[in-house]
């Protein structure tokens, strides 16, 4: 791992936000090892400074672990061999694109709540309810026709802490790789969604974004090519925006009609939430 691993590595845009300094980071497999000496790493300052360099590097969708100086001390080799197998699974997993998923929570709350009172009428004998927003997500990937290694940011009011706190930091497991979910709470959190996804985007090979706002229009155009790319199905020939893709209101409700986002690829919101709760796309 000597031509792999950095040392002493400065992380961050200080342009563009915060920039902090790691002890070691693995970049192709997006992993940084932290050693948590006593002496730097013991005051309430110090603390409450690695709790927020910790939270920055989960949202640059980081892997972090962390060490102990009585650990290092007491048994180096264990340490070592216990980053070489964390960064051997991920590197098993790693995709071949790094893919970041950005959800609008008030959206979804909304959306699942019309589409399943609309599936109640037409299905009066079947019980319907919305699910969680960690089975939601493996059901969004699957329509957009994607791999599950995602990065997943949420977005939300304040307010909505106490129903999305428990996914931050939730990782969820597949054969092809994994979601990990990050959750973060703003006051205007639709503008902090655009400012996020802007500001790392140089992290990330293709954007998603679970959401129909015109407030996403101009951040989200800014991350994709600037220039259209061909698409043939058949004997169909079209342009798009590649590298995005939405999941959002159909075309007669779309605020993106007339913007470049129209010419993003995209699946319906109300067909994830309906195969969410168990219908099948004939009953939708």
């Amino acid at each position: 791992m000597a031509d792999t691993i950095e040392s002493e590595h400065w992380f961050g845009d200080p342009e563009k936000h915060s920039r902090f300094r790691v002890d070691f980071i693995l970049k192709d497999a997006r992993l940084i090892i932290e050693l948590d000496g006593y002496d730097y790493h013991s005051t309430k300052d110090q603390l409450e400074e690695d709790a927020i360099r910790q939270r920055y590097l989960s949202r640059a969708g980081y892997t972090v672990i962390r060490f102990t100086g009585r650990e290092i001390n007491r048994n180096p080799k264990d340490c070592v061999l216990e980053v070489r197998q964390i960064y051997s699974e991920r590197m098993q997993r790693s995709p071949v694109k790094y893919r970041v998923m950005y959800i609008d929570y008030p959206f979804v709350r909304r959306e699942a709540a019309k589409a399943i009172s609309f599936f109640k009428q037409l299905h009066p004998n079947k019980n319907l309810s919305a699910i969680n927003l960690e089975e939601l997500i493996p059901h969004a990937i699957e329509w957009l026709h994607e791999k599950s290694f995602i990065t997943v940011f949420v977005f939300h009011p304040e307010e909505d802490s106490h129903k999305v706190k428990h996914l931050d930091g939730y990782v969820k497991e597949y054969e092809k790789g994994e979601v990990r979910i990050n959750t973060i709470a703003e006051k205007w959190y639709s503008s902090e969604l655009g400012n996020h996804m802007v500001a790392f985007s140089h992290l990330f090979d293709e954007f998603f974004l679970v959401a129909d706002d015109p407030v996403y229009c101009n951040p989200l155009r800014i991350v994709l090519p600037k220039e259209l790319s061909p698409r043939k199905i058949g004997s169909l020939e079209s342009k798009y925006l590649a590298n995005g893709k939405l999941l959002r209101k159909g075309n007669e409700e779309t605020a993106y009609a007339g913007t470049d986002l129209a010419y993003v690829l995209w699946q319906d919101i109300w067909y994830i939430i309906g195969a969410s709760v168990g219908l099948h796309l004939y009953e939708m």
